[in-house]
């Protein structure tokens, strides 16, 4: 993931994405919790790691989850 992201928006979203390797989904209550930081600004850190392709958004607005996509390529 860090490859793909600049080092300082990596640094930005780091605690969701070590959260989402663990537990697999997220929801942005979660991320709010665990980040600290406002319903705007998780929404524009799911917005930059949803446009990685490495987490996609299910369900409707008000239930959304955030899982890691099924089709990440593997590391060399």
């Amino acid at each position: 993931m860090s490859e793909v992201l600049a080092q300082k928006d990596y640094n930005k979203v780091s605690t969701i994405v070590s959260f989402m390797e663990k537990h697999g989904e997220i929801t942005p209550k979660e991320a709010e919790a665990i980040t600290g930081k406002s319903a705007a600004t998780v929404r524009r850190y799911f917005k930059l790691l949803t446009g990685t392709g490495y987490i996609v958004a299910e369900g409707s607005t008000n239930n959304i989850i955030y899982r890691i996509a099924a089709n990440l390529p593997e590391d060399d």
